[in-house]
């Protein structure tokens, strides 16, 4: 059997890495070795950007002492063909945002590149019955959708809504809260929120706008709420108060989906 071993990646999570990665965490090559790409962008034959999962090299592990107790991590590169934000500011309001959310910290930045602890898991649209076929067809979902799943993705909804609310308190707006940027964790069993390079201050923004800010930010979660609702019926809450007040911005037909909600409370 293939030997395994544990390893840490972030300060409460593990992974399990095969026999073949083991040299390479207890005694790296000078540069960092690239075990998955897991994004390239292109335009016009130039390199934009690269997301790569990597095991740190001797170089990288003096330049930044998280990377030398995480080795395996995710790096982000930008090249000189995209414009881009600065990679330390990103760096520094990743930092800033895992103190007021508990999220595992950025390990460091240099010019062109930021690193980031890899997050063990799924992205939470991935586990989504819900997609972009259209609101009929999500609507049809949701009152088929068991209850027992329903139920299981409403407290990750939760978390991450709360995640959302700290942030903003702490005067912080993600600015990409797809789906694709919670990943669902299963040991321990949490929602984390990933990808920084969009986030703003409330520094650097008048009241209208840092409201626009934090509503677009909230849309996503609250438009999977009331889907949810749709199975479990009007549940009890910041969230479901939330979503139920956005209902006209977030759905063609919010009316058709305030009464499948209710008639579940008429008939409990």
């Amino acid at each position: 059997m293939e030997e395994l071993r544990a390893i840490a990646v972030t300060p409460r999570h593990q992974i399990r890495l095969a026999a073949e990665y083991l040299p390479l965490i207890d005694n790296p090559p000078g540069r960092d070795f690239v075990v998955h790409v897991i994004e390239q962008r292109q335009a016009n034959g130039l390199p934009l950007m690269s997301a790569e999962i990597v095991i740190a090299g001797t170089q990288t592990r003096a330049q930044f002492p998280m990377a030398a107790q995480y080795p395996l991590h995710f790096r982000k590169t930008y090249f000189a063909a995209r414009l881009h934000g600065d990679p330390q500011q990103e760096y520094e309001l990743a930092l800033r945002a895992s103190g007021l959310a508990n999220l595992p910290p950025p390990i460091g930045a240099s010019h062109n590149q930021v690193r980031h602890c890899f997050i063990p898991g799924r992205p939470y649209r991935r586990l989504s019955p819900f997609d972009a076929d259209g609101e009929e067809q999500n609507l049809r979902r949701a009152r088929d959708l068991h209850l027992a799943t329903a139920a299981g993705l409403w407290r990750l909804l939760e978390d991450a809504y709360a995640m959302l609310v700290n942030l903003h308190a702490g005067g912080l707006t993600h600015g990409d809260t797809q789906l694709q940027n919670f990943i669902v964790s299963p040991a321990p069993l949490e929602v984390i929120l990933i990808d920084f390079e969009a986030t703003e201050t409330r520094e650097s923004a008048d009241d209208a706008l840092w409201a626009k800010r934090c509503a677009a930010d909230f849309a996503p979660l609250l438009q999977e709420a009331l889907l949810l609702q749709v199975t479990l019926g009007r549940q009890l809450g910041a969230l479901a108060d939330h979503a139920c007040q956005r209902a006209p911005e977030l759905f063609r037909d919010a009316a058709r989906v305030t009464r499948y909600i209710e008639q579940l409370e008429e008939i409990a």
